[in-house]
């Protein structure tokens, strides 16, 4: 499986000029042809601040043709157009702000509005000839390195024939991006291999973005939320967690060093030359992650490697599990684990190591083995689920202690008054959708508290269903219905509001 490398917000765009980089550079550092990155990769980063875009040299502009691109998907959307001046007036969400206010709940509420709102998708439509333009626009500019778009041309035998988005879950453009363009990608292609790596930010003000925890918290909490509550086939097949807190009690806050070591971690997976005979298809691959589940699973990579030995197999998957994980788990709840290897190794003695660690049978264990290079001998395990014990969130250490925090704070900051999550000035369409999102009976903080309950409880998966901001679609006159399919007044709403916001005491 070759994948094509997608970094969204700043951090994904860090990590994506890692897997990005030119292989191809001689001791001048110039190319001496073709650009040519590890493992024939290829990739694009997205983002939604210009200023971001100035701040780095590696990354050109697509509209000038350069490789690697970075591309803004919301310039496809013009600021005095209708679609524009629709989505500003009616909800009070500016699509061309720079940044998407980078909050995971303002991207989610503006796509929402683009498959809710038929005024909306038809003025989208006559404008940018698609009903939801920005998701259309960098759904574009991915399928070009992939094989959907060479198949016509060159037989797609270069191109990817998968997908990796990388993404901080802090809270910003990355997090409220990949969920909208893995949904929009669905709808076209619904078995085609898309997978995410997520950065989990550290514990404590995050010194680059100067965000409160609780704040990043609430973002990832959504993130996760979405990605894992989608059914296979609408979602993504699998998210990859990395925890920052862990690299960073490594490496200190020294982002690069950590950079580069998840970019080496994640080598395996995304390296080409398997051995011969032994290069399964794409789908074939995908299948076996989303065997047995009905919701996409948590990934937790577990990586180590070391100097070319005799009989590496061992050494290499015990301290690949216990000092190489890179988010917390206790390995022997796994349900499955997926083994890439790098280097001379038995596929039969990395199976039988996997099944001492983690207690799994040889059915539930997939080894795949590829070239290596240098003398090192590399392995990296991914986890399917590995958590799943009964008051396991009291554990320090365990994946369900880690997330048992995460929702705990992104319910603190829900209800910290000075959160301003419904905010003054919006329409009050707007805010009753808000209100009713985050405050309401069904809303996300009881779907989050539900999900503390089921962590605690040890059951998987600990969040079931999707919500959405905006549930129904809305008439062309401006009737939005969001209460039993009648319209609502404008007292009414104002009434709704400070009733959701008074039971939850945010208010007086």
């Amino acid at each position: 499986m070759r994948l094509c490398i997608v970094g969204i917000g700043g951090c994904g765009g860090h990590l994506a000029e890692r897997f990005l980089k030119n292989q191809d550079v001689a001791p001048l550092k110039k190319s001496l042809g073709e650009h040519v990155s590890f493992g024939g990769v290829k990739g694009l980063w997205l983002e939604a601040d210009v200023q971001e875009t100035e701040n780095q040299s590696f990354f050109g502009s697509h509209e000038r043709g350069c490789y690697p691109c970075y591309f803004i998907p919301h310039d496809v959307i013009i600021s005095e157009s209708k679609t524009s001046k629709l989505i500003v007036d009616r909800y009070g969400y500016d699509v061309k702000k720079q940044g998407f206010m980078r909050q995971a709940e303002f991207l989610k509420a503006v796509f929402e509005i683009f498959e809710a709102d038929e005024e909306v998708k038809r003025a989208a439509l006559s404008e940018n000839e698609s009903e939801n333009p920005i998701l259309r626009a960098a759904w574009d500019r991915i399928r070009d390195y992939t094989t959907l778009a060479a198949a016509k041309e060159t037989g797609g035998s270069e191109m990817c024939d998968g997908i990796l988005f990388i993404v901080s879950l802090g809270g910003g453009t990355g997090t409220g991006f990949v969920n909208p363009i893995t949904r929009y990608i669905r709808g076209e292609r619904p078995a085609y291999p898309v997978f995410v790596l997520g950065i989990l930010t550290e514990e404590g003000t995050d010194p680059q973005q100067r965000a409160k925890e609780a704040k990043r918290d609430l973002g990832a909490s959504i993130s996760l939320f979405d990605l894992l509550t989608k059914k296979v086939g609408v979602g993504v097949d699998g998210v990859i967690l990395v925890d920052n807190q862990i690299l960073v009690e490594r490496f200190g806050q020294n982002y690069p060093a950590i950079d580069d070591f998840i970019h080496q971690s994640m080598r395996p997976f995304v390296a080409g030359r398997h051995y011969p005979g032994e290069d399964p298809p794409s789908l074939a691959m995908r299948e076996k992650f989303i065997e047995g589940v009905e919701r996409p699973p948590i990934l937790v990579p577990c990586y180590f490697r070391d100097r070319r030995r005799k009989d590496p197999e061992d050494e290499l998957v015990r301290k690949a599990l216990s000092e190489g994980k890179l988010f917390g788990c206790d390995p022997r709840r796994a349900e499955r684990a997926y083994v890439f290897t790098r280097g001379f190794m038995s596929l039969e003695e990395i199976g039988k190591a996997v099944a001492r660690e983690t207690g799994l049978s040889p059915d539930r264990i997939e080894p795949w083995r590829k070239l290596g290079e240098n003398g090192w001998d590399e392995v990296l395990i991914l986890l399917r689920n590995p958590y799943g014990e009964k008051r396991g969130c009291e554990v320090k250490g365990n994946l369900e202690h880690r997330l048992h925090r995460v929702i705990r704070m992104a319910i603190r900051y829900m209800d910290d008054p000075e959160s301003h999550l419904v905010k003054d000035g919006m329409p009050d369409m707007t805010k009753t959708a808000l209100a009713d999102y985050f405050y309401g009976d069904d809303g996300i903080r009881t779907r989050f508290e539900a999900g503390l309950k089921r962590i605690e409880e040890g059951e998987k998966p600990f969040f079931l269903n999707e919500r959405n901001i905006f549930e129904r679609s809305s008439r062309s006159t401006g009737d939005h219905d969001f209460h039993g399919g009648r319209k609502i007044d404008e007292d009414e709403v104002r009434t709704i509001v400070e009733q959701i916001l008074k039971d939850r005491g945010l208010v007086n």
